[in-house]
């Protein structure tokens, strides 16, 4: 429990993650196509974007480009990662492979990582959704990651978000600039609706998730 805190939301985490993690007007490392609401919660949080691309296989799927990214890394002093996973807009369910490569690419230029993971219900079999901080022992103690029920139980109204940080010391830092934001104290229904969807949701998400993939297919 010392790990989860309550964000309102998973941009305004987004932004006191990126004020606990990098000087004002530093840079941050973003994967190209880009989710808009990062743009804006890197230019509120005084920051500066720094877009690698990412690039399709044979099989039409996006990967991550490592080599242009440990350019970029080098040249721009980055010492941020805003990582969306699953990708937002792609789809992109990311491999242990790829996910592995990425953190052990942080980890020797001493990158640490924002994980937005707020899609992490919408994964189709046999995609499985492997969380970035369970991947090493430095992902772990470098990554906040954010998450909510707001798009798997359509409680966005309610701001049922939170966010998960296993190091002592980057925990403290980050709760220290969550509450200065006074954006993150949670409301009782927004309680109630978060303890309600994860205790008694399971068999409607399952319902979900077969549904969305029947309209894909279609």
């Amino acid at each position: 429990p010392e790990h989860v805190r309550y964000q309102n939301g998973s941009l305004g985490g987004v932004v006191s993650a990126l004020q606990t993690l990098v000087q004002p007007g530093g840079p941050v490392l973003v994967h190209l196509p880009n989710y808009n609401g990062f743009t804006k919660a890197i230019a509120d949080a005084g920051c500066r974007l720094v877009g690698s691309p990412l690039v399709q296989d044979e099989a039409g799927l996006f990967r991550m480009d490592l080599a242009d990214m440990e350019e970029r890394i080098l040249a721009e002093g980055i010492r941020c990662l805003l990582f969306c996973s699953p990708h937002n807009p792609t789809g992109r369910v990311w491999e242990r492979e790829e996910l592995e490569g990425m953190c052990a690419l942080c980890e020797r230029l001493g990158v640490a990582i924002i994980s937005d993971e707020v899609w992490a219900d919408f994964v189709f079999a046999p995609a499985r959704h492997i969380s970035t901080a369970q991947i090493s022992d430095y992902a772990r103690r470098s990554t906040i990651t954010l998450n909510g029920a707001s798009k798997t139980f359509n409680l966005a109204g309610l701001h049922t978000s939170y966010s998960i940080v296993y190091d002592q010391a980057l925990r403290e830092r980050y709760h220290q600039a969550s509450a200065a934001s006074h954006y993150s104290a949670p409301n009782t229904l927004s309680v109630a609706a978060l303890i309600g969807a994860y205790t008694g949701g399971h068999q409607y998400v399952d319902e979900l998730v077969a549904y969305i993939r029947q309209n894909m297919e279609l």
